[in-house]
Order: structure tokens, then sequence, then C-alpha cells
């Protein structure tokens, strides 16, 4: 399996992810603690977000290392 593919696939997984819990956000809660619980769970989902986009990024620099070594 590609990273790439990986990548594109999980991204849009999360983005679907965080439209839905926008949405259910933007048609109204029932109280706070419903509020407090989506915010939460938006938030997780950026924080997977980062740490994905950060470990790819240490991978491409790897290979990009690898290869240059190699050469």
């Amino acid at each position: 399996m590609d990273a790439l593919w990986f990548r594109d696939k999980f991204l849009r997984e999360l983005n679907s992810r965080k439209e839905s819990i926008n949405d259910a956000m933007l048609a109204g809660v029932k109280n706070f603690d419903q509020y407090e619980y989506l915010r939460g769970r938006y938030s997780s989902l950026v924080d997977v977000e980062d740490i994905l986009r950060e470990l790819l990024s240490r991978v491409i620099e790897d290979d990009k290392t690898e290869q240059g070594n190699s050469s």
C-alpha cells in the first residue's frame, strides 16, 4: 500500500467526520454537554490529522535522506 494513497484516504475520512460534526453543531445542539462532546470529538480529529501530517513528513524526509545517501 502506497503511503500517499493511505494519506489521501485517511485525510478524506477525517475531513468527512469533521464536516459531520460541524453540521451537527450548526444544526443545533440540545444542551451544552452535547456541544462540549462534539467540540471534543472535532478537536481530537484535528489532533489526529496533525499527527498524521507530521509523521508522513518525517517519512518523506527519511526517504529523501536514504536516497541521497545511496547515490
